[in-house]
């Protein structure tokens, strides 16, 4: 018996195997088995099993997404190892694309991007794709159909952009999961145009665009002055719908619900006071749902970061939905910006509240506690925030060694 193991073969079909090993505790464990012998290695990095795993085991936070790359957590985090694996197996430069041309990054979800670009010719239909940078696939979507398209006006500018986004949703096909292949995936374009609101969802399972129904501002904010000074702003998602801040300066702030589920969108209560500010929407649990609100002090740094919840299934029905739960104060010495949601915690970036050459920093809050930590080596040292270029957003994954291409 020594002997066929130690030629990495043991007296155990694939199938025993499996079934002793997807008892391991930690994601940590699986990569030491793997290395330990030939036979684990093999029943782990398959595919049916790492489904399994990955049914029982979250992925982590493995580092940021900038405009400047991919930034790997740092120790003390127990997922640097896995980090720096992947930054150094995974092509975040997207050269494996098609030439020529620029790709930009629009959104991330499981370690699948969607990219797209500018043909030259019409910057509101641009040429999408989704692809996986750790596997080096891709996959081109077929364009809008003109009949589609041709429902689209002109959409409105900010500082000479076009108001058009491009992002992902979730997918969750327990069916594909079982059969072993890469889960099905589905893409949103969405654009602000100047009486409505426009957006197209594709699903690779059908290879095909349809129409959401659209919605006139006049529908999703009564109250709006001026169509021309609209902006969607703060891209939250839970319980199977996106949610949006609508803003209209110098007034109150709305929220913007698309409800994936029934392909519409409709507007919710925002919990007061409805000042102008970041918010992070989150699963609660029990079909609750909370919202975290940033109400800084302004320029002098620091404020209140304050949880709310609501019933998710009776979600914008009445004013008195939304119920205060906790607060934690923030550091005077600090401005905070939100990134976004991961391993369970809020993710915060805070700068030092000074002139020049400021400190920044990366930490994690717990929902429950309100405890924070900070995470090395999230922020790239060349970040500055308050500039015209995108925050870093959160990136979810496996060990390169643990991962299952999405394409």
């Amino acid at each position: 018996m020594a002997a066929a193991a130690a030629a990495g073969e043991l007296p155990l079909s694939d199938d025993i195997l499996a079934d002793i090993l997807i008892r391991l505790p930690t994601l940590a464990d699986f990569g030491r088995a793997c290395a330990s012998c030939p036979a684990f290695r093999r029943v782990i990095t398959g595919h049916p099993f790492l489904r399994r795993l990955h049914a029982l085991h979250p992925p982590s936070l493995l580092g940021t997404r900038t405009y400047f790359g991919f930034h790997p957590v740092d120790a003390p985090n127990p997922s640097a190892s896995a980090a720096r694996a992947l930054a150094g197996a995974a092509d975040f430069d997207f050269s494996f694309l098609p030439e020529p041309g620029f790709w930009m990054v629009r959104d991330e979800r499981g370690g699948r991007f969607v990219v797209d670009r500018d043909e030259g010719m019409d910057d509101t239909f641009t040429t999408i794709a989704v692809c996986d940078p750790l596997f080096r696939r891709y996959e081109l979507l077929p364009a809008i159909p003109g009949d589609l398209a041709a429902t689209v006006q002109q959409p409105d500018r900010v500082n000479g952009e076009r108001r058009c986004d491009v992002f992902l949703a979730p997918s969750d096909n327990e069916e594909e999961i079982v059969a072993g292949a890469p889960k099905s995936f589905t893409v949103i374009w969405m654009a602000q145009c100047p009486t409505k609101l426009v957006a197209f969802v594709f699903s690779s399972a059908s290879m095909q665009w349809r129409a959401v129904a659209p919605a006139s501002w006049r529908d999703l904010d009564p109250s709006m002055r001026s169509v021309s000074e609209k902006s969607l702003r703060y891209r939250n998602y839970a319980y199977g719908c996106f949610y949006w801040s609508l803003e209209e300066f110098p007034f109150r702030q709305n929220l913007i619900v698309l409800d994936m589920g029934r392909m519409k969108f409709f507007r919710a209560n925002h919990p007061p006071p409805r000042e102008r500010g970041e918010f992070s929407i989150v699963e609660l649990g029990e079909s609750r749902l909370g919202m975290f609100r940033l109400a800084s002090n302004n320029m002098d740094g620091g404020g209140v970061l304050r949880l709310f919840s609501a019933n998710r299934e009776t979600h914008g029905s009445c004013v008195s939905e939304w119920v205060y739960e906790k607060e934690a104060p923030l550091s005077r010495s600090y401005k905070y910006d939100m990134l976004g949601l991961a391993d369970g915690k809020l993710i915060l970036v805070a700068t030092q509240n000074v002139r020049s050459a400021p400190e920044v920093h990366c930490i994690s809050l717990d929902f429950k506690a309100l405890l924070h930590e900070e995470i090395q080596g999230m922020i790239h040292h060349d970040f500055r925030p308050h500039v015209p270029i995108p925050l870093p957003t959160p990136y979810m994954g496996y060990p390169p060694s643990l991962s299952l291409p999405t394409i």
